[in-house]
């Protein structure tokens, strides 16, 4: 079974179908915008409580190409009811282009916090998850998905995500810092219990999780806000108590690389070397606890002779335009010659079946 670990929807309006009755009113709304502005052919917005998404420029940005009523949506190769999951026909069809047997899908517009409002939020991300299970029926558990949930309410979180569980969940989506909290927080080791409870690792994809982080830096780049926060993530948690508090707890972090991993395990050896709440680092990935996905463009034969080769997954980022992006994957890693074929194949099957408790 060929797994790719980390793909994703464009939210459509058909996905807030799903909305509560009393949050009906405040749904998101796809706004167009004209193309000869500063968005150019990513021209349209989510406009959620006078606020638009995404922010494509000044401080607080946040970058994603949704919704597909854009220009720049209508380029892609992929069908808009293949991107948004409104024509799951149309999904897989594209899956067997290119020989996966399942996607594991993330979101777009909930790749940034998207209300003050914790009941409002809440109800996005219930609808989100409704949506994503319907595509997983529909699929035949081909299509699996990452929960999202209002972190802020670690009640609320637990008792959603034993919902998304039994709908076609296959993982849990945080970002590399929970709004105001790092991920080694211990108020949140109850949601990581009832996580790992459910078989269910939790994985910090790059986002922009923190508003008062986001708010720092200009949309023109979303490397300090969306991406370092996956290795403050790591950091996080590889130097608190989870993992020894909650022995079935696994943790994948995605779409950053893999390239920071050596510099990260010398830091966090040097924390815990302080700290004594962890044991070292290399053991959480040698037992199963901890993966990260892998780009081409990496060295992984110098990162796998310091962590091993069974913790490395593989994303296609469909059916984003990004660097992440990997048209095919599957062939691509097939043909390189730098990687054996057994650590290949443990990439692309055995290490995110592990992952995802598949």
């Amino acid at each position: 079974m060929i797994i790719d670990a980390d793909a994703h929807v464009e939210e459509s309006e058909a996905m807030f179908d799903r909305l509560a009755k009393e949050f009906r009113p405040r749904r998101p709304l796809p706004v167009r915008l004209a193309s000869d502005t500063v968005y150019g052919k990513y021209n349209a917005v989510w406009l959620i409580d006078g606020e638009t998404y995404p922010k494509l420029v000044g401080k607080g940005g946040t970058i994603f190409r949704t919704p597909t009523i854009m220009e720049a949506a209508s380029l892609k190769r992929e069908s808009i009811g293949a991107q948004e999951l409104t024509d799951v026909v149309a999904r897989i069809r594209d899956m067997d282009k290119v020989k996966i047997d399942t996607q594991i899908v993330f979101p777009s517009l909930f790749l940034t916090v998207t209300s003050e409002d914790l009941r409002l939020e809440a109800a996005l991300l219930r609808a989100y998850n409704s949506f994503l299970g319907e595509c997983a029926t529909a699929s035949k558990s081909r299509i699996r998905f990452a929960a999202l949930v209002p972190i802020r309410d670690v009640g609320e979180s637990i008792k959603e995500i034993k919902r998304a569980a039994t709908i076609g969940a296959a993982a849990v989506m945080l970002q590399g810092m929970a709004w105001d909290k790092l991920l080694g927080d211990q108020s949140l080791f109850p949601f990581y219990q009832a996580a790992a409870d459910l078989n269910l690792p939790i994985c910090v994809h790059l986002g922009w999780g923190c508003p008062a982080l986001t708010d720092i830096f200009d949309a023109s780049t979303n490397f300090y806000s969306a991406i370092l926060p996956v290795v403050m993530g790591f950091n996080s948690i590889m130097t608190s108590a989870a993992f020894e508090k909650i022995p079935n707890l696994r943790f994948g972090f995605l779409e950053a690389g893999a390239a920071w991993i050596p510099f990260l395990i010398k830091q966090v050896r040097r924390d815990n070397a302080r700290q004594k709440k962890a044991k070292d680092p290399i053991e959480y990935f040698k037992t199963g606890r901890v993966f990260v996905t892998a780009e081409p463009d990496e060295d992984l034969n110098g990162i796998t002779q310091i962590v091993g080769e069974d913790s490395f997954v593989l994303g296609s980022d469909y059916p984003h335009g990004d660097p992440s992006r990997q048209e095919d994957m599957v062939a691509e890693f097939r043909e390189r010659t730098d990687l054996s074929q057994r650590m290949v194949e443990k990439m692309l099957s055995d290490n995110p079946r592990r992952l995802y408790g598949l």
